[in-house]
């Protein structure tokens, strides 16, 4: 395993101070011949690691002081409240969008019911849902009622009108309930 010098020769008769077949002195050769430069290694590599922990250690502060004053900034009241306000907009345009991909616009069908009753009708509700409308008006006058019925089932985008009339002293209320013919 090991090669060890050859031994010099001579008279003396008595034993060497050592023997290379014990395996303490075996050892004791090998530790005076290879681990001392293992030994050295290991000095160098704990010099090493223990210097570089002086730059990690201050690269370490450094992002701490970093990041503690973005958590400084970050915990400002104002800049809370317009987080929380900017996140409010995200979801409501997103919810915008939500809608406007997915739902039917119907404003211009509400804007043509509104604008075809009558200035003598009084609209007191309406209700829009999957092409069925429903009115509550009042009147003074009955012939304005009579005139917005014929006008209704008259025209051929609406189906199924029909009218309830209650009349209460001088206030006559109608409730007009129809569909809207799709094309």
């Amino acid at each position: 395993m090991f090669k060890f010098g050859k031994q010099p020769q001579s008279i003396d008769f008595l034993q060497p101070s050592y023997s290379p077949t014990d395996i303490w002195s075996t050892a004791y050769i090998w530790l005076t011949k290879i681990g001392k430069y293992l030994l050295i290694a290991v000095e160098i590599l704990v010099l090493g690691v223990f210097f570089s922990r002086f730059i990690l250690d201050r690269q370490d502060n450094d992002l701490k002081e970093e990041v503690n004053g973005k958590v400084t900034l970050l915990s400002n009241e104002s800049w809370q409240k317009n987080a929380a306000i900017y996140e409010n907009y995200q979801y409501l345009l997103s919810d915008i969008k939500l809608v406007k991909e997915k739902q039917a616009i119907t404003s211009v069908k509400v804007s043509e019911l509104i604008s075809g009753i009558p200035s003598s009708l009084h609209l007191s509700s309406l209700s829009y849902s999957a092409n069925k409308v429903g009115l509550k008006l009042s009147s003074n006058s009955l012939n304005s009622i009579k005139d917005y019925e014929a006008s209704l089932k008259s025209n051929p985008n609406y189906s199924g009108v029909v009218f309830s009339i209650d009349k209460s002293d001088n206030e006559i209320t109608v409730n007009v309930n129809f569909s809207l013919v799709t094309e």
